[in-house]
């Protein structure tokens, strides 16, 4: 089976949702060859180490929740969980101006337009205002996020965090600044990641 079929029978997505990911492969190829978008050696395997990596984040999640995506980059996880999640409202974060005139042509050709926010900034500039999930991607570390988006949470917010092997690491150096509950899924697309699941967050 390929990437893009197994891709498809994982994640259970509908014939017209994999019709508009063609669109967001097609466009990542394109803009790709003048910007360096995600690590020229994992174009080739997108569907699995961008596309699903991203994916097994909603199941967590659940659907129909309001997300802020620091550091979006190409759209992992974000635009990928808007594709997924017709109710999902998504704002993305993104401090490099190239990087958000692709993000806004991908919403545009996806039709994305009227549940994507982007944000131009960087998220230390963002006024305050509450999520249900905050995630970020290959950006920082774990507490490096939360002090950048702790104010950004409401009382019933979570953090949704993929992690690669130091996530152990990760998790004992944000809990000597803050208090929180955290859960660790098994990431489908690294064997040694973890996905963080973290709320309650409190300043020590």
């Amino acid at each position: 089976m390929s990437d893009r079929g197994a891709f498809a029978s994982a994640f259970n997505v509908p014939r017209e949702t994999m019709a508009q990911f063609d669109i967001y492969s097609a466009l990542l190829t394109e803009w790709q060859q003048t910007m360096n978008l995600v690590g020229p050696a994992t174009l080739p395997i997108l569907w699995t180490r961008h596309f699903a990596d991203s994916a097994q984040l909603l199941p967590i999640a659940g659907r129909g929740k309001t997300w802020l995506d620091i550091g979006a980059g190409a759209g992992f996880p974000g635009l990928v969980i808007a594709l997924l999640d017709p109710q999902a409202k998504i704002t993305l974060v993104e401090s490099i101006a190239k990087k958000c005139r692709f993000l806004a042509a991908a919403s545009d050709a996806l039709g994305l337009g009227d549940r994507v926010t982007i944000e131009n900034r960087r998220v230390e500039s963002l006024p305050s205002q509450s999520f249900d999930i905050i995630t970020a991607r290959a950006l920082a570390t774990m507490r490096q996020i939360l002090l950048w988006s702790a104010r950004f949470a409401g009382a019933e917010t979570r953090w949704l965090l993929p992690k690669g092997a130091s996530f152990a690491n990760e998790i004992i150096d944000a809990d000597r600044i803050f208090r929180f509950d955290h859960q660790l899924f098994p990431s489908h697309t690294e064997p040694a990641a973890r996905l963080i699941l973290a709320k309650g967050l409190q300043r020590r």
